[in-house]
């Protein structure tokens, strides 16, 4: 029985052929692989540097609300004053 390569010569492919198709994908694939990569690193570095910030922000808050404690108390000990001069009278 002859082979359907014979009738119709641009539906088969030789071994060549496909080993040649499946490299030009497996390279396709690569390209595509190492822009996925580049791109992957990309957002890491850019959650690394918001990580960053969100450190410094957390490092300043504190120093605000540690500011606020100090201020708090000092109005604390103003008015407990405040309430001792007045019992004086």
């Amino acid at each position: 029985m002859p082979r359907l390569c014979k009738f119709y010569p641009d539906i088969c492919l030789t071994t060549e052929e496909k080993a040649w198709k499946n490299l030009s994908q497996g390279k396709k694939n690569l390209s595509q692989v190492k822009k996925n990569l580049s791109q992957v690193k990309k957002t890491f570095s850019q959650g690394k540097k918001n990580l960053s910030q969100v450190k410094k922000n957390l490092s300043q808050f504190k120093k605000t609300f540690n500011q606020g404690k100090k201020n708090l108390s000092q109005v604390k000990n103003n008015l407990t004053q405040g309430k001792k001069n007045l019992s004086q009278f």
